[in-house]
């Protein structure tokens, strides 16, 4: 049943000042900060970790994706959607399954959401969908009108910027944290109703992503309180755990509040040139924030070293800039430890987490990157 925010417009009121939104399309490449947090580690030399080979490849589903709009009457508003949904009775599969024989529910898939950032579309984000779906995972990557490719597209390049600032608004904010919970109660009703790409969904196993606006989305859907305003307006107890690709913290009054009553698991991830977008003034640390003022428990930190905004979008650069060696090594870092935080946290799988924890998840990054836990 959809629930109703009271507070909702006071809440984006105050935080407005937090979000540091994207332009998908411009990146402002500077020079990145040399600083750490305070309580991460250097990652080890790379090495072969005991399941970096199966995290990074593909997993043992095939894939079978589709679009559809969805219509939320009581709002008047259509939501794109682009479905990526695990097969089944792939005859692959037999032995083959990332969850440990301890995790519940090993005959149906837990749900994932995809949040786009600012001027994106429902491909956002599609090269982690497909590898979370290959390891069964059924993801609905959302397309939130009023700040996604409408700004910019087919507009003469002078008028890009200035259009993608407009769209950062109170009430494109609000739009977004409302369609995720409509499309939460979709998936619950289409779930029940046995349509064929819920057919083995399991909604009450629902993880929460996005990257950029829909970094911050995740977080306000997730927990993250206004710095003087009691209550977490836009918190859905629904969502089990979540991953923030280039979260923010660009208020930073009050950032142990805003951050604090954050109890799912957490997994932000950033990069050192994941700074300025449209002059906004975020540095890349400002992204380690959320982190470091979210209470232990679940919560995890990857900082890749020469990761900048764009790579962690999950969609393919094209003509934004040109693709290095590097995207592709932080892309597939990206891509492993993201789907073992998935089943540690949606698949209850031990060795997991053992791999997130227990050094494997380090051991595969690059000496300068960092990976911490709490």
């Amino acid at each position: 049943m959809k629930k109703d925010i009271p507070v909702l417009a006071k809440y984006l009121l105050v935080v407005a000042t937090t979000f540091a939104l994207v332009y998908v399309i411009a990146q402002n490449d500077a020079a990145a900060q040399a600083a750490r947090p305070a309580n991460a580690t250097a990652a080890a030399t790379p090495a072969a970790a005991t399941n970096a080979a199966r995290y990074v490849s593909a997993g043992p589903f095939s894939i079978e994706t589709s679009e559809a709009t969805w219509r939320d009457e009581a709002r008047k508003r259509d939501i794109p959607v682009r479905l990526y949904a695990p097969v089944a009775d792939d005859k692959k599969v037999a032995g083959k399954s990332s969850s440990s024989s301890n995790s519940s529910n090993s005959n149906s898939f837990p749900v994932i959401l995809f949040s786009h950032g600012l001027g994106g579309n429902r491909m956002g984000g599609k090269l982690w969908a497909e590898h979370w779906a290959s390891y069964g995972y059924v993801v609905v990557a959302m397309q939130h009108a009023g700040s996604d490719e409408a700004l910019w597209k087919d507009r003469p390049p002078r008028e890009i910027i200035p259009s993608m600032k407009a769209g950062m608004t109170l009430s494109n904010l609000g739009l977004r944290v409302n369609d995720v919970r409509f499309v939460i109660d979709e998936i619950i009703r289409r779930t029940a109703a046995r349509e064929t790409a819920f057919v083995n969904a399991d909604p009450k196993r629902l993880g929460m992503s996005g990257h950029s606006f829909g970094a911050q989305t995740t977080l306000a859907v997730s927990g993250q309180k206004a710095g003087s305003i009691g209550g977490q307006a836009g918190l859905d107890t629904r969502i089990v755990s979540a991953i923030a690709f280039s979260p923010n913290a660009r208020n930073k009054i009050n950032v142990a509040k805003q951050f604090g009553d954050i109890r799912i698991p957490f997994f932000s991830i950033t990069g050192t040139k994941d700074g300025s977008i449209l002059d906004d003034s975020t540095r890349y640390e400002d992204r380690m924030m959320p982190y470091e003022n979210m209470p232990a428990g679940g919560k995890y930190l990857a900082v890749f070293d020469g990761g900048d905004h764009m790579v962690f979008g999950g969609h393919e650069l094209g003509g934004r800039r040109p693709a290095t060696a590097r995207d592709a090594v932080i892309q597939a870092d990206v891509k492993a430890a993201s789907v073992a935080f998935w089943d540690a946290t949606l698949k209850n799988d031990d060795a997991a987490k053992k791999w997130l924890e227990g050094g494997g998840a380090k051991s595969m990054l690059a000496s300068a990157d960092v990976f911490s836990f709490k």
